[in-house]
């Protein structure tokens, strides 16, 4: 058979290093799926049940082999289902290309069916983003999309006409100025450094420092041992986003673990305390959680430019890779001889562990969420991958103790709902032979439940744990703590996801115990193959913020009596969570419990002469 447009294409995408691709088949992208059969035994097609999946499963392989993710669905209604996940791959910057199937191309603006402008329609999320033109054009236009996304850790689109996707190749007449064989596969990426001067400028902003903070976003990723060593010479605390949970592993003494509302209260001490600040890899968006502008000097290190000052005002800003650049950083460094800080910070990350522990080993019923938390935390294999949603499930799997060696990502700057599971199918198709943990709520599953089958169908072992409270629980507290309102709209009628996730062919468990929960999960991730698990909790457990503002109290207390209906079952979790907490200082309820540490470190220190 003559070569066609589509096999130009799926042959350069494996030139490329292409090795799977994820989506949904249809009448207006065929033509691409006889190219992908034809070279079935060289690049996997990943199907899944929605092309929303598709794109988020993209996504989270770009993210976790920094390679290029590659999603293709029909024309138009499939092409729009894309679109969100191609939006989280272009905010959390994801290195992904989507190629969409388009009506024939001498009926595009006619009227036709499933005519609609996709390049037009993408214009906002792709940074390349081309429509084919005929065979002549696959190579040039692949080429330079596969590029783009990956220099950019952009999103690249490639609107690919139903009759130009089998287009004999030499059909078309090449114009004059497309000399075959001119473009290529030429790409490389070197690491870049600042300036000698501009280091040495950094250093310096941390000279006579005593109390020294580090934050940590995603672009800190693989310069966690550097990282480790900088906050080993400036004795300073590594505050971590929840994209850059991976980043240093949560048993590591130098971080507090995660910051902002998701975050743990060292962190957010760290940020109100420090002198200086030094931000690596990090658009974190929270600002009420970095330091007040002006408290502390901060140098800012990120390989975008443009994001150099973006959330906090600093006095030098370095632009390079985050590895090459510490590691250039740290020998300018001084070294902080006092402590203390770090020394106290670390007393208060042990508190918070054993809060964290208190929290996760209650056996009150209904099961506490953080119960699942802290079993799954302790079950996790050495190199594990967990993936997370949007949701209270964010809290939790925030406040998860991550260990070397593991990794974790989620839909971290859209914060779209329903991602777990489709990021669990990116990392597993990535990495198969690791274990791989979707930690979803139900509301996030209800949207996703067609993937369960995904799972049996590809042969994935994916381990999907679903925390179901019946409710959208989230958007409950957010309704009541940030304006004030009884909640309204929330509810979830009740789904068995077991019986769901075994309709689609793969084992499902229930746990609703908390005395059994950590031998059922133990027992469900040793599983051969893909399973579900079910995990029944209190739907009123909080998922308290570090500290709560008065704020914060006012609008809980003016929802509470404004008619929210569950006021009473909400007063008696929080009052009965308060006083199982008020022995850790690290816990909203434990302020007698700082007032008398703050006490002692006060005399400790006058007996230092501080």
């Amino acid at each position: 058979m003559a070569r066609t447009a589509s096999d130009v294409l799926v042959e350069r995408l494996i030139d490329w290093g292409v090795e799977a691709v994820f989506g949904l088949p249809g009448d207006g992208i065929n033509g691409f799926m006889e190219a992908l059969r034809k070279a079935k035994d060289r690049v996997r097609l990943v199907h899944t049940r929605h092309e929303e999946a598709a794109a988020l499963a993209a996504c989270a392989y770009a993210k976790f082999t920094g390679r290029l993710g590659v999603c293709f669905s029909t024309a138009a209604p499939g092409a729009i289902h894309l679109l969100n996940g191609l939006y989280d791959a272009k905010i959390d910057q994801a290195p992904v290309l989507a190629i969409t199937g388009m009506t024939y191309h001498d009926l595009i603006g006619t009227h036709y069916l499933q005519d609609l402008n996709q390049d037009y329609l993408f214009q906002d999320v792709a940074l390349f983003n081309q429509r084919i033109m005929g065979p002549a054009h696959v190579e040039n236009a692949a080429d330079l999309a596969c590029r783009t996304a990956l220099s950019h850790r952009a999103v690249a689109h490639l609107a690919f006409p139903i009759d130009y996707q089998v287009a004999e190749v030499g059909a078309d007449r090449r114009s004059k100025r497309n000399i075959e064989g001119h473009t290529s596969l030429s790409y490389s990426f070197e690491p870049r450094t600042p300036p000698q001067d501009q280091l040495a400028r950094a250093a310096s902003v941390f000279a006579g420092k005593e109390r020294i903070a580090i934050l940590a976003g995603a672009g800190a990723r693989g310069a966690g041992s550097e990282l480790e060593e900088v906050a080993d010479r400036l004795a300073a605390p590594i505050a971590k986003a929840m994209l850059g949970k991976e980043v240093v592993p949560d048993d590591s003494p130098f971080t507090t673990g995660s910051i902002g509302i998701v975050g743990t209260r060292p962190s957010s001490e760290v940020m109100k305390s420090c002198d200086a600040l030094l931000i690596v890899g990090s658009s974190f968006p929270y600002t009420e959680y970095l330091p007040e502008p002006g408290q502390a000097a901060a140098v800012q290190l990120d390989d975008r430019p443009e994001r150099i000052g973006l959330r906090y005002p600093v006095e030098v800003g370095l632009v390079g890779d985050a590895k090459a650049t510490l590691k250039a950083l740290v020998p300018l460094l001084p070294r902080s001889v006092d402590r203390t800080f770090l020394e106290r910070t670390q007393q208060q990350m042990a508190d918070w562990w054993k809060l964290v522990e208190a929290r996760g080993t209650r056996v009150d019923t209904p099961m506490k969420p953080q119960v699942v938390a802290w079993n799954l935390s302790q079950l996790l294999e050495p190199d594990a991958i967990l993936t997370g949603d949007s949701g209270t499930v964010t809290t939790w799997a925030g406040r998860m103790k991550l260990r070397r060696g593991q990794r974790f990502s989620f839909s971290g700057t859209l914060c779209s709902m329903a991602a777990g599971l489709p990021y669990a199918i990116g990392a597993q198709v990535a990495y198969p032979g690791r274990q791989v943990v979707a930690f979803t709520g139900d509301g996030s599953a209800s949207m996703m439940m067609g993937d369960f089958a995904t799972l049996v169908q590809e042969q994935l072992p994916v381990k999907v744990i679903v925390i179901k409270n019946n409710s959208l629980g989230l958007i409950r507290w957010e309704q009541m703590v940030f304006l004030g309102n009884p909640e309204h709209g929330i509810e979830l009628s009740p789904i068995d996801f077991v019986k769901v996730a075994e309709g689609c062919g793969l084992p499902g468990l229930r746990i609703d115990d908390p005395r059994t929960c950590r031998d059922q999960l133990e027992s469900a991730l040793r599983a051969e193959g893909p399973a579900l698990i079910e995990a029944v909790v209190d739907p009123y457990e909080p998922p308290l913020p570090p500290t709560i503002t008065a704020e914060q109290a006012t609008h809980l207390a003016e929802a509470l009596a404004r008619g929210e209906p569950n006021a009473t079952r909400i007063g008696l979790t929080m009052t009965r969570n308060a006083w199982h907490e008020s022995a850790f200082a690290t816990a909203p309820s434990g302020a007698a419990k700082r007032t008398a540490k703050r006490v002692r470190e006060s005399i400790e220190g006058k007996g230092r002469g501080e």
